[in-house]
């Protein structure tokens, strides 16, 4: 458990740091929030709608993903 906690925050650290060090080549950011049934949809740069769209979409398989198998698990 020790071992993939610190993996998973060893690759949070790395993309921190590559998204900081092409902030200065103009590079696009997007991002899909979800807290409670309310979406915050952030986004900068040329590409930030496609990253945005993307991210939504994934969120969108994600929960159909969980509820199917929630269903299967307790249906």
């Amino acid at each position: 458990m020790f071992v993939g906690t610190a993996a998973i925050f060893i690759g949070m650290l790395l993309l921190v740091v590559g998204s900081v060090s092409n902030l200065s080549q103009g590079a696009s950011g997007g991002a899909v929030i979800l807290i409670g049934p309310i979406p915050i949809i952030v986004g900068t740069g040329q590409n930030a709608f496609a990253l945005v769209a993307i991210g939504a979409v994934l969120t969108l398989v994600m929960i159909a993903f969980f509820l199917i198998l929630r269903k299967r698990r307790f249906g």
